[in-house]
């Protein structure tokens, strides 16, 4: 069966010798038909293909693109039906596809040079019997010749190597438009360089004033991650489940996440939720599997839904009661706090898993640590990205208490920069963080700490600085920088 797309335009002839035949009695008029244009014929039985983006977008693409920046941009061959003949389908580089475009809408865009494009393969392949081919990666990167504000696009065109697909000269064209917007700068200081997490006290601090710490000479960001101290699990009796998300200043800043944390996230810093036990026997070291894979489920709805970055686990202030409810264990233990780990990482790999070691988290040594899945054994450092010792407990701690973990992932070293009376971090402990350890915890940054201590009032134990001054000696031991405050402090305005 055939699409005769001449229809439309002989329907007056045809309708005119209709009504010939009916008026014309015995004295019939002759009507000369002449033979119709079947070059926009198209038939049902050919596969037809055509070019989108991952969301099915035809025609052209949209995205955003920092100053000097790049990205990539994954494209699909999808066709009207199947084949039992398998295609191969070229992508080029197409400034005419621009420039035709330019003419027809009266705009004057710009191609980013051919330079700036590459493709992770030179062509798509359709196999028999599909309708979609594998992605084609486009990347790009933007050079000082590209301006904030302005537009760039990428124009390209497919090309039919071989089998039976047809392609339509609109449906083999595509345009990827790059808007360019102001760089934020990020915190990503090298491969080898040391991480400083910010371990927030969010019921008082406002997540923003990690952006007022950057180094002189890079512009890098000084803090690589937030921790939000803290969510809690608790226990519902009414139930006996378990849940998480029950702090309302933690509510209300994942919430406003687009206020909060988005901008920490631009940058390149990764968010982290912290859960900690809240005087009920539900802890994160005394779940039974069935309900630590409840509750590791939970955790990776709440993920998904705020964009988060991974979860941070604090073994503190349960309150075991005798005997204990359904689905919990008698007492906090090492295993049943690796089991809930274990299982949290396997739901999101992608994600960051820190363990806070305190309490039954200070030693998963033992064999009951270890777990089988997967085709493999999963030790420690397998389900556990990064460790964070206690502030007062470095000098007991060892990395042999977390089996299969790189030192470069042990907070050996960590500080409290929230009391009246703090210990501040040492030349010689930042230089064996910046040598070895390569991670860096740093509790209870507060611009408005009720001692003065931030800026204004040197505090300390055996020696006296103030917040300011004790970051400074941190970015210029672990990376050889002096740093810049900006001056700006953000209040908690929830």
């Amino acid at each position: 069966m055939k699409t005769y797309e001449f229809l439309k335009r002989n329907a007056l002839l045809l309708l005119l010798a209709a009504a010939a035949g009916f008026s014309g009695g015995c004295n019939q008029t002759e009507i000369d038909m002449f033979p119709a244009d079947e070059s926009g014929i198209v038939s049902t039985d050919t596969q037809m293909g055509y070019l989108t983006d991952e969301n099915a977008q035809r025609e052209f693409v949209t995205v955003e693109v920092r100053e000097r920046g790049g990205g990539s941009v994954a494209l699909y061959l999808r066709a009207t039906k199947k084949s039992g003949t398998a295609s191969e389908v070229s992508l080029v580089y197409a400034p005419e596809v621009l420039e035709a475009y330019n003419e027809q809408t009266g705009n004057s865009f710009e191609a980013l040079p051919e330079t700036a494009v590459g493709f992770s393969s030179g062509k798509f392949s359709l196999a028999a019997g599909s309708q979609q081919s594998g992605e084609l990666t486009l990347n790009y990167a933007l050079t000082t010749e590209q301006a904030v504000g302005a537009t760039y696009v990428i124009p390209v065109r497919a090309e039919v190597v071989s089998g039976e697909l047809k392609m339509k000269s609109e449906d083999a064209e595509y345009l990827i438009f790059l808007n360019v917007v102001e760089n934020p700068g990020d915190c990503d200081k090298g491969e080898d360089a040391a991480k400083v997490f910010c371990v927030m006290e969010t019921n008082d601090v406002n997540p923003l004033n990690l952006l007022s710490f950057t180094l002189d000479d890079s512009g890098k960001y000084l803090f690589d991650a937030l921790v939000l101290f803290s969510d809690n699990i608790i226990l519902d009796e009414a139930t006996g489940t378990v849940h998480a998300l029950v702090n309302d200043n933690i509510k209300y800043i994942l919430n406003n996440r687009e206020k909060y944390l988005t901008p920490l996230q631009e940058r390149g810093m990764k968010v982290i939720l912290a859960i900690t036990p809240y005087h009920t026997h539900a802890g994160v070291a005394n779940l039974k599997p069935a309900t630590a894979d409840a509750f590791a489920k939970e955790l990776k709805i709440i993920c998904d839904t705020y964009e988060l970055d991974g979860v941070f686990f604090d073994d503190e202030y349960t309150a075991l009661v005798s005997p204990p409810p359904t689905g919990f264990y008698a007492e906090n233990t090492a295993e049943a706090a690796a089991d809930l780990m274990f299982r949290v990482k396997r739901m999101m790999p992608d994600r960051w898993v820190v363990a806070y070691q305190l309490g039954a988290i200070w030693d998963l040594s033992g064999e009951g640590c270890e777990f089988e899945a997967d085709d493999k054994t999963w030790l420690p450092g397998d389900y556990i990205d990064y460790v964070m010792v206690d502030y007062s407990e470095s000098a007991w701690a060892s990395l042999a208490q977390f089996p299969g973990l790189p030192a470069s992932r042990f907070g050996l070293h960590s500080f409290d920069f929230n009391s009246y009376t703090p210990l501040w971090p040492s030349v010689g402990r930042l230089e064996q963080v910046r040598d070895t350890y390569k991670t860096l915890f740093l509790y209870g940054l507060n611009p408005y700490h009720r001692s003065g201590s931030f800026d204004t009032t040197p505090v300390g134990s055996s020696e006296k600085m103030t917040q300011v001054q004790a970051l400074e000696r941190v970015t210029s031991t672990l990376y050889g920088e002096e740093m810049l405050f900006d001056g700006h402090t953000y209040t908690k305005d929830w």
